[in-house]
Formats: C-alpha cells, sequence, structure tokens
C-alpha cells in the first residue's frame, strides 16, 4: 500500500491531495492518478476499516463506471447481483434494461471501499493515515494543505475542497454546501405538503 512516511519530507509536492479516502475520494485519486495526475490522499482513518453500516449497495450506473475502469468484475465476485431498484417502495425489475450491469449489486460500503482502496493502491497513490486535513494556506504558487500532525502537503492551484470536514472547507475558503432550506406548507385535502426551495 502507498502511504506516506514518516521519512518522507515535510514539504513533499503533489498536484492534487485529496480529503478522505472513502468510496468517492479514491474513486476521484483512481480517476486522477488514471489520467496523469500526481494525486495523493489523506485519510483520519487508520483503516479502511469503516465503523458502523453505510451504504449497502451499488446501483447499476455505478457498475457501469466501475466496468469502464476495468474493475467491475472485483466488485461482482464480491458482491450478490439483484434487482434491488425501487420506486415509491414498489419493486422495480430492471433486467430488461439495455447494457451488461441492468441489475443492482448488494455489496456492504466496507468491502467496496477496500476494493476500491486496493485499486488506488495499485495506482500508486499515497494515502496518509491517521492524519486529518486541519487547513489551508494559499499563496501565489499554490495551496499547502496542513495536516493533523503539523506537516503540510504542497498541491498546486487546488481550487476546490472536496470531501473536505467543514472547518477546513472554511479555511480554504470553500463554499460551504447549502443545507438549510426554507419549507412552505400548503394545505392539500387536510394534509400538509412540504415544499422545498
Amino acid at each position: 500500500m502507498s502511504t506516506f512516511t514518516p521519512n518522507e519530507p515535510a514539504h513533499t509536492r503533489h498536484a492534487v491531495v485529496i480529503a478522505g479516502a472513502g468510496p468517492t475520494g479514491l474513486m476521484l485519486a483512481g480517476e486522477l492518478a488514471l489520467a496523469g495526475v500526481d494525486v495523493a490522499i489523506v485519510e483520519r482513518r487508520a483503516s479502511q476499516q469503516v465503523d458502523g453500516s453505510r451504504a449497502g449497495g451499488l446501483h447499476a450506473r455505478t457498475i457501469e463506471v466501475l466496468d469502464q475502469r476495468g474493475i467491475a468484475d472485483r466488485f461482482i465476485a464480491a458482491g450478490q447481483a439483484m434487482q434491488i431498484q425501487s420506486l415509491a417502495g414498489i419493486a422495480l425489475d430492471i433486467s430488461d434494461f439495455p447494457g451488461r450491469h441492468n441489475y443492482g449489486l448488494v455489496l456492504w460500503q466496507s468491502h467496496f471501499e477496500r476494493i476500491l482502496a486496493g485499486w488506488v493502491d495499485e495506482l500508486e497513490v499515497p494515502i496518509a493515515r491517521g492524519r486529518e486535513v486541519s487547513g489551508f494556506a494559499q499563496d501565489g504558487a499554490g495551496v499547502d494543505v496542513e495536516l493533523s500532525d503539523g506537516r503540510s502537503r504542497p498541491g498546486h492551484r487546488r481550487r476546490h475542497a472536496a470531501g473536505i470536514h467543514p472547518a477546513a472547507r472554511g479555511s480554504a475558503g470553500a463554499a460551504q454546501p447549502r443545507r438549510a432550506r426554507r419549507l412552505r406548507h400548503h394545505s392539500m385535502g387536510g394534509s400538509r405538503a412540504a415544499d422545498r426551495r
């Protein structure tokens, strides 16, 4: 597994530093590595172990994307293919949809993170485990990513902060995700419906 080592210079440069080795961070790292971008990941967990139950499967489109990268078979071998789609609690059979993967895959997040981490390791993407992104400092040359152990990772022209804790996202000057929404209630035959804006 590629990791940052204690002997690695404190100012190791990477074109992109990703905060978080969950499914989104791992997939992004893999895509960037395939495009020839020098990418590294910072992950607060000491291992790829996932605490508690999270996502329990993959939808057909996700399997298609994994197939485009040549790694879908790894997930299919570890999971159980079945019709998992539904709409308003009604099961939908998509077995007649066009495409190679017209089914869902039952596979816990702990398993698909492990598989993605293996793929990213094959692509030689370094992962700094047991460290958190604690802040950013930007100058004309790029952005330094400050880690919880006091080390920093210079990155070049990093403009977006994806998958980052809100405190670090704020110090990077990145917009906070819009969470608060106004709810307006309308009377509909004695019931109330929420209109989200």
